[in-house]
């Protein structure tokens, strides 16, 4: 591992902080990782009929496919965040690619089998177990940034792996029409999601457990791990947090409504006119504007560290275009609709790594993985309501003949009332604060040591 010579602190007889570009192998295979979920995760929601025609299912059953994902999630997140604590990042990340894997490929063994039913309950097996792996990449990139880079660099780390699956998204939003033209061609699209799987495996070998020595002061107490408490104190903790529980239920709204939309984009849009690929362009450009979103938020916040001040303007603003989503959504306005799209990915999207880093400040010195799991989870939870739902309320005679859309109109409202909770929130940056702390004393200590040393020249040069 090479020291990339970038020293946060050093003083005579302290803590030496050095950040390592070993860093970034790591960071690369989160996001590899989170990519293929994300593949995994949309190989058959944006194609609902060729999928429902491949599976020998109804539309009903295909939507069953992104809802085992969520629903996945809220078992297994808990024992990922078990797993970080116990295991450590590299094996953990190891169990969940492997496991992966392993779905990916019951999937497409899926593909062999004619007989009816059979492969609907092999896709369906496969999805569950893939499913079950994605918590062990989402969950990790606040931890990880924690453990591997300094407080300069944190959120910015944060931000490139938590963003990559919605990343992921936006391309098999893309991608997955391009491949699926019809039945047939079902195949190729769970054959590619599998490759997909296994090369994401690989960079998780070569990445290192963790640093030789810290980034930071919190990465330093981070880093001794006989000191943590069990994973399940510190989420109790977490969980009766009242600020935290504010940023639970903001982040389960927005994560919810975009995991919502990006399984159902082609459903909202189907009655107006616009087919399988129009409504991947839709989901493409909310998702790329996001990215754009959140890659402006993420070095800003490192650089000034006004986390809540991001936060009370994005929620309003992302409110507001939801609103204006639905007066968008109509015949013959493909342009207005992705223009709409990029702009409600472009404030929504900034939010994710300012909440995912405000939840660690809010319960520091809980564990980041106690946060980010239950955070997450909350984006999941919602995710499968809204999801239910959204499948109830849409109506496509009432689109076609009316032009509107319900479950759209849901969103909004839902998004009006998720807006004022954000202005209760209050907590204070202990992470931050304890940082600044601890470089004060250290400072101070030096400057106890150098004041000594000069008083003991100085009585020797008087001797």
């Amino acid at each position: 591992m090479t020291d990339d010579s970038t020293f946060v602190d050093s003083s005579k007889g302290g803590q030496v902080y050095v950040t390592y570009k070993g860093r970034f192998v790591g960071l690369f295979a989160i996001v590899l990782l989170n990519i293929s979920t994300g593949f995994v995760w949309l190989t058959y929601s944006p194609v609902p009929d060729a999928a429902a025609a491949y599976l020998k299912c109804s539309s009903t059953v295909v939507n069953l496919t992104s809802i085992l994902y969520f629903v996945a999630y809220l078992f297994m997140g808990p024992v990922a965040g078990w797993m970080f604590e116990k295991k450590g990042i590299k094996k953990s990340l190891l169990f969940g690619a492997g496991i992966q894997v392993l779905g990916a490929l019951i999937r497409y063994i899926g593909n062999f089998v004619d007989s009816t039913g059979g492969r609907l309950a092999l896709t369906l097996i496969g999805q569950i177990i893939g499913a079950s792996a994605q918590p062990f990449f989402l969950n990790v990139p606040p931890k990880y940034s924690a453990v591997w880079f300094s407080e300069s660099g944190r959120t910015t780390a944060t931000m490139i792996a938590s963003v990559s699956n919605a990343f992921a998204a936006a391309l098999a939003q893309l991608v997955i029409p391009v491949i699926t033209t019809d039945e047939a061609s079902m195949s190729t699209s769970v054959l590619v999601c599998l490759i997909l799987s296994v090369v994401a495996f690989i960079p998780v070998l070569f990445m290192a457990e963790r640093p030789p020595t810290p980034p930071s002061p919190s990465a330093a107490a981070a880093l001794q791990e006989t000191k943590e408490e069990p994973f399940w104190v510190s989420l109790k903790k977490v969980g009766s947090n009242k600020q935290f529980l504010i940023l639970m239920f903001l982040f389960g709204t927005f994560v919810g409504f975009f995991n919502a939309f990006s399984s159902l984009i082609s459903q909202f849009s189907a009655p107006f006119g616009y087919s399988s690929n129009e409504a991947g362009y839709f989901g493409a450009a909310m998702i790329l504007a996001g990215l754009v979103g959140a890659g402006i938020s993420g070095p800003v916040i490192d650089r000034n560290k006004q986390f809540k001040t991001l936060m009370k303007s994005m929620v309003p603003l992302a409110t507001l275009f939801y609103i204006i989503f639905n007066f968008f959504m109509r015949r013959n306005f493909t342009v207005g609709i992705i223009i709409a799209s990029a702009l409600l990915g472009l404030f929504s999207f900034a939010l994710l790594p300012v909440v995912l880093e405000l939840g660690v400040e809010c319960t520091y010195p809980v564990t980041p993985a106690s946060s980010t799991s239950l955070l997450w989870g909350s984006g999941q939870f919602f995710a499968v309501i809204f999801l239910l739902i959204l499948g109830v309320l849409q109506n496509d005679p009432l689109s076609s003949t009316k032009g509107i859309s319900p479950p759209l109109i849901f969103i909004a409202a839902w998004c009006v009332l998720a807006t004022f909770p954000v202005y209760l929130y209050k907590a204070p940056y202990l992470r931050l604060e304890a940082e600044a702390r601890s470089r004060e004393n250290e400072n101070h200590g030096h400057a106890l040591e150098t004041k000594q040393e000069w008083n003991e020249v100085s009585l020797d040069v008087k001797n």
